[in-house]
């Protein structure tokens, strides 16, 4: 009879529950979240109902928007019809939870990538869709010119994000007497109380093309106050989804770098000759494969939506209602910084 000692007890009793887990996870390999996507028919896809520049409901009834093109890309690629999407509305706690409780896939929001967040909700960030940082909106009658004008004003921010704490470091590195009340913008274009509202400058501008009559009534301050990466979030527990997911976006940063369009990418499948093109559309090497996915996944994410640029102009470039430039939002090899890691 072996007898063991408490050391090799505990010892046993955890090789015992590492195995017992193991086989768990083995016998569960089936329910990886692209299979259980593929078996749905339908991509559970988060977004906030916000601006249309951003996601929201059009008049027609169709969800549209930045971030909603990152969701039809996604079920493009996976599902082969960009059609197939069940939006689901979350806000500043739900994004995080939803994935928790898996009643999303991903999240397509203007969430601010930081490693507590990873950490504290067991989320991955993929990739990077947009690179912005936290500024300022003013009325343009009120006399703010700079961040120290703050001082004796009270400005709104929305509760639970990075944004409030930035603010809250701002305040205390400056020693100013900051009020802060927690409020969307909507308060702010509504004339309430506060003198400033503050987030990222991608969503002031959005919010003052679509908030207010009058988007000349207002003004952004020219101070950025911190960097935000901004990126899709999904669960940390599938390193498969996680990649597809950021293949995607960077199929779409690779398409715009190398002028394939919605509209000429036919002509680019039958006639390119470039080797990380033939990869990127399929005709060559075994990235689908790799993902979990067929060969055509990318050709059909940007046949959906467009390369990056197209997205990004239609809904906040500079011809659009937003208007905002591109900046460090470009290709690389037009002065940006955006780039995709290599399609091999």
């Amino acid at each position: 009879m072996l007898i063991l000692g408490k050391m090799d007890y505990y010892l046993a009793l955890l090789i015992l529950f590492t195995s017992t887990s193991l086989h768990a996870v083995a016998a569960d390999s089936s329910q990886t979240t692209l299979n259980k996507v593929k078996n749905r028919g339908d991509l559970n896809c988060g977004v906030f109902p916000d601006d249309p520049a951003r996601s929201a409901i059009n008049l027609e009834g169709q969800w549209q928007g930045f971030y909603v093109d990152f969701c039809r890309a996604t079920a493009a690629a996976v599902l082969k019809n960009q059609a197939f999407v069940n939006y689901i509305e979350v806000g500043a706690t739900t994004r995080f939870t939803t994935l928790l409780e898996s009643k999303t896939d991903v999240v397509m929001y203007s969430s601010t990538w930081t490693h507590s967040r990873e950490s504290n909700y067991q989320l991955d960030f993929p990739a990077v869709y947009l690179f912005d940082g936290q500024g300022f909106i003013v009325r343009s009658a009120a006399n703010i010119q700079s961040l120290d004008d703050l001082d004796n004003k009270t400005v709104c921010v929305t509760q639970n994000t990075s944004t409030h704490q930035n603010l809250v470091d701002l305040i205390e590195s400056r020693q100013l007497n900051t009020k802060v009340l927690f409020s969307n913008g909507d308060s702010f274009f509504r004339g309430g109380p506060c003198d400033a509202y503050t987030a990222d400058r991608m969503n002031l501008a959005t919010n003052r093309a679509n908030r207010t009559d009058k988007p000349e009534n207002y003004r952004l301050l020219p101070d950025t106050i911190s960097r935000e990466p901004i990126g899709p979030m999904v669960r940390n527990d599938d390193d498969q989804w996680s990649r597809i997911i950021r293949a995607v976006v960077h199929a779409l940063i690779l398409a715009e770098e190398k002028n394939i369009n919605a509209n000429n990418i036919d002509q680019a499948l039958a006639l390119a000759k470039n080797a990380e093109i033939l990869n990127l559309l399929g005709k060559k090497g075994d990235i689908g494969e790799q993902l979990g996915l067929d060969s055509q996944w990318a050709y059909r994410a940007i046949k959906a939506v467009g390369n990056y640029g197209e997205i990004y102009n239609r809904h906040f470039g500079i011809n659009s209602k937003v208007g905002i430039e591109r900046g460090i939002n470009q290709p690389w090899t037009q002065g940006g910084i955006l780039y995709a890691p290599i399609f091999k």
